[in-house]
């Protein structure tokens, strides 16, 4: 459902949509940009479900298979700032349209794709076209629609379209790899690619920073690989171990050029990043909000997921089918939330919805142990509470930034829903992993006397419960070895019980990095009436 609100006097009242306060322009602007996201969004969720699928048809381990996301995830998360300043200074509908275009053509690769070194590369060129498409469509809209308040509803608009993809990905990539093939969840992309760069060229209006400035390469540089080494180091953490001389080195080489980076960009004359921005308490809230609740639902995904398929023994597609009410929630209140903002502020909604995520968590902690629709209505709150409160905060950050530096607020958005949602299945992840690492051997004595099979047992199914972010719609299997019947159902009972004590270990880390946030958010947003630091004349 669309809001009324004031239509704009700048254009023909011909061109005016009186139910909803927008332009013709502005709604056809919105469509174009939603369903270039809608597709990424698609494309991340269904290659999930077809990843065994592609093992099977290379005939290769996961160490082989491993790259498929990697080189995507990777692609996508060095490129983002370079794409949003790129987007200010050449123009964002030119970077889209050329975004949409690599991505669809590299969609066509991958389809048909005859080896998996082929598959790699242009899944890593799918990542560079998703960075652009990601931080370029946010830029659109938010210079499309300048008045606050209208920007609050159109990225409420923007945000459902996007979720619509994350509803319908895990059980339309299900029937596609089970009915056509694993090519086919690729070749999905070019008719929307198509249909989206119609849509762009027709009526899309191009924008820029009109100021004349320079392209910031050693700031681009020094942040893509800042980024490169900190995404890198989080998607191999659970494989290689987080204090490995690997992943420790690229903590290190992450933290070094973030450093180099800050110092650069403080004297440099054309910075790719307004650093004076986070100088405003209320912004940098937003930011880190924005983070921390992409670190809680997403990584929630990752151990629920398992928890439906190796606890409760769902299939994937059923699974899916059990998290679509949730995805449902965060599309119906992206719309909500887009409304609500100009009537209640951006302070009562983040506040909400963090609350509810809080709630949302919490029932889906009690359920585990006794009852999957509990578990299935604690999803379909956090689904709500991650709509109130990513929508407003959106609209906040990107409203902080002038309009010709609109690619610049997208591309610092758009990162740290990447990094947000990387971290969160890493890191809940591994928590998953450890506990039961922990715990699980102790437990399995009853069942498997022998300390030899024990071992190897309980490495086994830590090693299944410990994927990489790619395995979110796969979960881990039973590698349950020939036992007797009684011994097999005692490790079984014993598996789950660990599973569910330590995916709520995971999920009571994420409400404490929720909760820390709800209480900065409380003594730092601008209460009603009380107007924030004005950074639009930055």
């Amino acid at each position: 459902m669309l809001y009324p609100l004031p239509a704009d006097p700048a254009e023909p009242p011909t061109q005016a949509v009186e139910s909803t306060g927008m332009t013709r322009t502005q709604r056809r602007t919105l469509l174009a940009t939603g369903l270039g996201l809608f597709m990424i969004f698609l494309d991340s969720n269904i290659v999930n479900v077809a990843l065994p699928s592609i093992q099977e048809s290379f005939r290769v381990g996961e160490s082989g298979l491993q790259w498929v996301v990697t080189a995507y995830s990777l692609g996508m998360s060095v490129f983002m700032m370079s794409a949003a300043t790129l987007a200010d200074l050449h123009g964002r509908r030119k970077l889209y349209l050329a975004g949409i275009a690599l991505f669809t053509v590299s969609s066509a690769a991958c389809g048909m794709a005859g080896s998996l070194e082929f598959l790699n590369i242009s899944r890593a060129i799918q990542g560079v076209a998703a960075a652009a498409v990601t931080a370029t469509s946010l830029a659109i809209v938010s210079a499309t629609f300048p008045e606050p308040r209208l920007k609050a509803v159109a990225i409420g608009i923007w945000t459902a379209i996007a979720n619509t993809a994350t509803a319908i990905g895990p059980t339309l990539g299900g029937f596609l790899v089970q009915r056509i093939g694993w090519r086919s969840v690729f070749l999905v992309n070019v008719p929307v690619g198509l249909v989206v760069l119609l849509l762009t060229w027709r009526f899309v209006v191009e924008s820029r920073d009109p100021r004349p400035r320079r392209f910031d390469v050693p700031g681009q540089l020094l942040l893509a690989v800042a980024i490169g080494s900190f995404a890198g180091a989080v998607i191999e953490g659970p494989r290689a171990g987080w204090l490995s001389a690997e992943i420790l080195g690229l903590f290190a080489l992450a933290g070094g050029t973030l450093v180099a980076f800050v110092r650069w960009e403080r004297h440099s004359p054309d910075p790719m990043m307004e650093l004076t921005l986070f100088r405003s308490r209320t912004y940098s809230l937003a930011v880190v909000t924005i983070f921390v609740v992409m670190f809680g639902s997403y990584g929630m995904l990752l151990v629920i997921t398992q928890y439906l398929q190796n606890v409760r023994e769902f299939s994937p597609i059923e699974a899916g089918l059990l998290l679509l009410p949730s995805s449902l929630a965060t599309m119906v209140f992206s719309l909500e939330a887009g409304r609500l903002v100009g009537k209640s502020g951006s302070r009562r909604l983040i506040l909400s919805g963090l609350v509810w995520l809080i709630v949302g968590l919490a029932i889906v902690i009690g359920g585990l142990a006794t009852s999957t629709i509990a578990v299935v209505v604690g999803l379909v709150i956090v689904g709500a509470g991650r709509a109130l409160s990513m929508t407003p905060s959106t609209a906040l950050a990107v409203a902080a930034v002038p309009p010709e530096r609109a690619g610049m607020a997208s591309g610092i958005v758009s990162v740290q829903r990447a990094l947000g949602s990387t971290v969160g299945f890493a890191v809940l992840g591994s928590i998953l992993a450890a506990w039961l690492g922990a715990t699980l051997d102790g437990h399995l004595a009853g069942a498997v006397p022998n300390a030899s099979d024990r071992r190897d047992l309980t490495a086994a199914i830590v090693a299944n419960a410990n994927p990489r972010a790619y395995a979110a719609e796969i979960g881990p299997g039973r590698p349950i070895p020939q036992l007797d019947p009684t011994a097999r159902d005692a490790v079984i009972a014993a598996a789950d019980r660990d599973f569910v004590s330590g995916i709520r270990a995971g999920l009571g880390v994420a409400i404490l990095l929720l909760g820390i946030i709800l209480a900065l958010g409380y003594r730092g947003f601008p209460r009603d009436g009380q107007r924030a630091e004005d950074l639009s004349s930055r």
